[in-house]
């Protein structure tokens, strides 16, 4: 599981949390796709499936469970590749920048990494050449066909992004053949995702195949085409792109414009007539207590503290286009309950906006003290893309972190690995809109 915090403090956990206003909170839909409520039909609310609990719960030994089994493993290797890809990128910034103790640390996983790769060649070559030798004829037989099968049908290129996971090096050796099968399959599900991820990441996965490429290895594919083709997408920041459903990638855009990441909300007091202080802080700038805020839910500091967020939840997940509701966010691991995914964040505005993105942000400790509106119509970060759902997975919660009152995005469920990411964006919402539901699980109203 992806580390995300939780509320941990126990006079923390005390204080009292108010769900943050939803009467403006980002659409489901596009005006291109949405229905008027003015000619809204209602539509049968989708019913409940029955629970199979034979399949749910197959009994053991059985191939259900097997199955489920194996399907579980599948899945850790491949997040476990999403994760190291991550891990093994910001080490080697960490490395170039010589930060303490990084040069070693990414010196040695790249040994282990360039070591699993000549192994896996050279030991197919050698099986290779002494078949050769002794039948005196080609024949691509080995005791690492695995290596064989995954090169040939998913390339070298994903062979070299692989390598950089332990759980695949570990997996190509151990993996039972049910499990093995399910992976190959997942993989090619979601090749263009995992494709992606490591070229925002800027893995450098050619560098390990370049001492290969200008000797042909006998009964594989030639891996130079694949290093000499680069993939034409320029990415400055990894939720900057978003996957269509037919596979492409194109930029978020809000009126024609890039939707910037930014990791930290923007206050200009030239937006609130001159007004220096953000009125989300609990300290003046003379050190004076605002009286805005609870306690720090992180350390439980009555007073402003130095407390951050520390989540990695924006780094493992990514935005995907969902049939009618547009861009939506696809987790890449899993999630527990209670988990603070993320902040909500955009530009500090004194006074409401266009209703497709902004929240109202509350204060922590009067329940109807608006301090501000959050917008992110230009500027924020993946949580403004989480679509809405009448069974939804987080909700918005306001907490006091640190230095400043925020709106956080927490997890009310465990998601799953390759789920949406949804919210609910509460009745006043729908009921101000004219626009219909288009989330499944209700008749259009949303509302459950």
């Amino acid at each position: 599981m992806a580390y995300v915090p939780q509320i941990t403090n126990k006079k923390a956990k005390k204080v009292k949390t108010v769900n943050t206003p939803n009467t403006t909170i980002k659409k489901t839909t596009n005006r291109k796709t949405a229905r008027k409520s003015a000619n809204r039909k209602t539509t049968k609310k989708a019913p409940n499936p029955p629970v199979d609990l034979n399949k749910l719960f197959p009994s053991w030994g059985s191939e259900d469970a097997l199955n489920q089994t194996a399907n579980k493993e599948a899945t850790d290797i491949i997040l476990a590749v999403y994760h190291d890809i991550n891990a093994y990128c910001n080490l080697e910034r960490h490395a170039r920048n010589k930060v303490y103790g990084s040069q070693e640390t990414f010196y040695n996983l790249l040994v282990f990494t360039e070591g699993f790769v000549e192994r896996e060649i050279g030991y197919y070559t050698s099986c290779v050449e002494s078949f050769k030798a002794e039948h005196g004829e080609f024949q691509p037989v080995t005791p690492n066909s695995r290596f064989l099968e995954f090169v040939t049908g998913l390339g070298w290129k994903m062979f070299a992004i692989f390598s950089h996971a332990e759980a695949f090096r570990r997996g190509i050796k151990e993996a039972d053949d049910r499990t093995w099968g399910l992976l190959l399959e997942k993989i090619h599900e979601n090749s263009m995702s995992i494709e992606l991820y490591a070229h925002s990441r800027t893995l450098k996965w050619r560098n390990i195949l370049q001492v290969y490429q200008d000797n042909p290895i006998p009964g594989l594919p030639d891996m130079k085409p694949e290093i000499e083709t680069y993939m034409g997408w320029k990415v400055d920041h990894p939720h900057h792109t978003v996957i269509t459903l037919d596979g492409k990638l194109k930029e978020p855009t809000y009126n024609g414009k890039l939707q910037q990441h930014i990791n930290e909300s923007i206050y200009d007091p030239k937006k609130w007539s001159g007004q220096k202080q953000d009125p989300t802080l609990r300290k003046k700038p003379n050190g004076s207590s605002t009286n805005v805020g609870r306690n720090c839910v992180l350390c439980g500091s009555p007073v402003s503290c130095d407390c951050r967020l520390k989540s990695r939840a924006g780094e493992l997940v990514e935005l995907r286009e969902y049939t009618e509701k547009g861009t939506g966010v696809r987790a890449l691991a899993r999630f527990g309950r209670g988990d603070i995914l993320d902040i909500f964040m955009g530009e500090l505005l004194p006074h409401p906006a266009e209703d497709v993105y902004p929240l109202t942000q509350s204060d922590d400790k009067l329940k109807f003290s608006n301090l501000c509106t959050i917008c992110p119509h230009q500027f924020g970060n993946w949580t403004r893309y989480i679509s809405h759902s009448c069974r939804p997975s987080t909700q918005f919660m306001t907490r006091t972190i640190g230095k400043r009152v925020v709106c956080t995005v927490e997890a009310i469920r465990d998601i799953l690995p390759f789920e949406e990411i949804t919210v609910s964006y509460g009745n006043k919402y729908w009921e101000s809109v004219g626009y219909n539901c288009l989330c499944g699980h209700c008749d259009g109203s949303g509302t459950d």
